[in-house]
């Protein structure tokens, strides 16, 4: 189901904070590269990127070739030394 790109950065970002409440460890940095889905849409006078994980990873000659979304987070280390005091 295609949502808002930026719904579903949220969740991937809620899956990391998920991880490190349940394994009770701390990411300091994340890297992926994910095959992902994305159609521009117009709505309310603006453009919306509506976007989801590929579901056919395979390739022939039918299936379009995903893109692919890398992206990074990083502990901020100001906000993790004010926290810490």
């Amino acid at each position: 189901m295609r949502r808002e790109l930026s719904q579903l950065l949220d969740e991937l970002h809620d899956g990391l904070l998920a991880i490190e409440a349940r394994e009770g460890i701390r990411l300091s940095q994340v890297d992926m590269t994910l095959p992902i889905e994305v159609r521009p849409v117009f709505r309310d006078g603006g453009c919306v990127l509506l976007a989801d994980f590929a579901q056919a990873l395979g390739a022939d000659d039918w299936t379009p070739i995903p893109s692919k979304l890398t992206l990074g987070w990083a502990l901020d280390a100001a906000f993790d030394a004010e926290a810490a005091a």
